[in-house]
């Protein structure tokens, strides 16, 4: 008699295997020879290198080491965080994650990955600045990124890998025992593979808002964000912090030298002229202070085959962005930017800063420079008239190709309850590793800006309460008003931060916050109008 399975094609198992947990493929495995055959090729699909796991690090290796298996891998996940009990930005003595480092190269041998997600750790900055010792130096997480670029890239080889580590040199201090020591005596060196991954997707989180020389004029970076295959780009970019004095790191230049050339590195023609999905967030707020200026990459057609467009605490001042942003795609088949998220993306509407520049942008010279800020305060206030009904209304009518737009509020900070309660209440994963799975949770908002918003729902009973299996794979943008089209000030007299938030502030209730009478009306008719049109175009009527 034939088995049960033989009753379903191979391509229906397949989309039943998409579906499926790592656990239950693994028991799928053990039912057939075929359904070995078809669900072992999705146990395999991911895979993940985490410092903070050392059986990752052994996997990972082996399933390098073993070529029937390695081919099979399409994504992975490169996580830098060491031991959950260790505390960053606390001047502890840092365990050197020195067996995650010596596995990195073993990168290479993946050579038909499709989706590389690369995550460091939140604290950034120049070590040792105020006193504060900085685990994740510029240094180190060049060497990590560089290693894996090289490896992406078809590039790798010995010789250049000892030349990355060089850089790190006097930036960390390895003890002599031999568990402490750059190893790669274990890396097949006859294993040759001189072209790049097929990559479709990167993403970066806590990318550091510092403009490296080590790593634009790298080779290996400059192929991979050239890749005609590379469509989809997706990075969080985190800031230094001093938690002595959290308003001394408007004096720190890096993030100012960031923005002002993103266009020539992350976001220059090479990369921007392929992409269809774009998220680009940042830790801080950014747009107006620090300056970023999207016509730098093009006036006329940017961003030419533009599908997907998200960022996470832009900042509107200026009538050009609504016109810009208007002109995203034009050559994507699909008359315009198809999908618009804008995540905690504010209008300035009032700034006080010590130097503003005819243009109406901050000058950081004032903050940066030797003695800056000690030759006479005397701050500027500026006015910014643009409102919400104004970019609603224009884009309603010169985005033609315009069907979703979701403006709001992500999972900036903690795990989304909703992911959570989806994975906690599956059998499956009864027995997970919870701060593991907390960790892998949190800071995707960068990535999952598109899944279903969160419920209102709280999970006290963790076997009883059950949430929609929509959420399993992330929760996106809360839409209520409270946080669509918020509207913010600056002051830089003030602190910790000079942004006040006025959802926050004045504990704005439910209908919103808008700087002048009358506007929260327009805002809120300029809302629905646009949000019938998008709602028409995705239901096939001409708009």
């Amino acid at each position: 008699m034939a088995s049960n399975d033989s009753r379903l094609v191979t391509e229906i198992w397949d989309n039943i295997c998409s579906f499926l947990t790592s656990p239950t493929l693994s028991n799928l495995r053990l039912t057939s020879h075929r359904l070995n055959g078809i669900a072992r090729p999705w146990k395999y699909r991911s895979l993940r290198l985490e410092a903070f796991a050392p059986s990752s690090v052994e996997r990972f290796i082996q399933i390098a080491k073993t070529p029937e298996l390695r081919n099979l891998v399409r994504e992975i996940t490169i996580d830098t965080r060491i031991e959950f009990d260790f505390e960053y930005l606390c001047n502890e003595s840092y365990i050197f994650p020195i067996a995650f480092m010596n596995a990195l190269p073993h990168l290479r041998c993946f050579t038909n990955v499709t989706a590389l997600h690369i995550r460091f750790e939140e604290h950034c900055g120049e070590d040792d600045r105020y006193y504060q010792t900085i685990e994740e130096t510029f240094e180190l997480r060049y060497r990590v990124l560089d290693t894996i670029l090289h490896c992406a890239a078809g590039l790798w080889t010995l010789e250049k890998q000892i030349k990355i580590d060089q850089v790190m040199e006097g930036y960390i201090y390895l003890n002599d025992d031999e568990d402490e020591k750059f190893d790669y005596n274990d890396q097949d060196l006859e294993f040759t593979h001189n072209k790049p991954f097929p990559l479709k997707e990167l993403t970066i989180t806590h990318l550091a808002d510092y403009d490296d020389p080590h790593l634009t004029s790298s080779e290996a970076w400059k192929t991979i964000i050239s890749l005609p295959s590379l469509v989809d780009f997706r990075v969080f970019v985190t800031t230094e912090e001093c938690e002595a004095s959290p308003e001394s790191t408007i004096h720190y230049i890096e993030k100012y030298d960031f923005f002002d050339n993103l266009h020539n590195t992350w976001l220059s023609p090479n990369t921007t002229d392929h992409l269809r999905v774009l998220s680009l967030y940042f830790k801080d707020y950014w747009g107006w202070f620090p300056i970023m200026d999207f016509r730098n990459i093009g006036e006329d057609s940017p961003f030419p085959q533009l599908k997907v467009l998200a960022l996470g605490n832009y900042v509107f001042t200026h009538e050009w962005q609504i016109e810009w942003f208007a002109k995203l795609g034009k050559e994507n088949g699909s008359g315009g930017l198809v999908e618009l998220y804008l995540d905690d993306c504010p209008i300035l509407y009032h700034a006080r800063q010590l130097r503003i520049g005819n243009d109406g942008y901050a000058d950081h010279t004032a903050h940066t420079t030797q003695g800056g800020t000690g030759r006479g305060w005397n701050p500027i206030k500026r006015d910014f008239p643009i409102r919400w009904n104004h970019i609603l209304s224009h884009w309603k009518d010169s985005m033609k190709g315009l069907k979703t737009l979701r403006v709001g509020h992500g999972c900036w900070w903690d795990c989304p309850k909703d992911t959570r309660q989806a994975i906690l209440q599956d059998p499956d994963y009864k027995d997970i590793d919870l701060r593991a799975m907390d960790h892998r949770l949190t800071r995707n908002q960068h990535r999952d800006f598109s899944c279903p918003g969160p419920t209102e729902e709280e999970y006290w009973d963790r076997e009883n309460t059950r949430v929609s299996e929509k959420h399993r794979y992330g929760t996106g943008i809360d839409s209520q008003r409270t946080s669509r089209m918020q509207y913010i000030e600056y002051n830089c007299g003030l602190g910790p931060s000079p942004w006040l938030e006025k959802n926050s502030r004045y504990d704005c209730d439910e209908e919103g916050f808008a700087p002048e009478k009358g506007t929260l009306e327009k805002d809120n008719a300029a809302w629905d109008m646009i949000m019938a049109v998008t709602r028409a175009r995705r239901q096939g009527l001409t708009v």
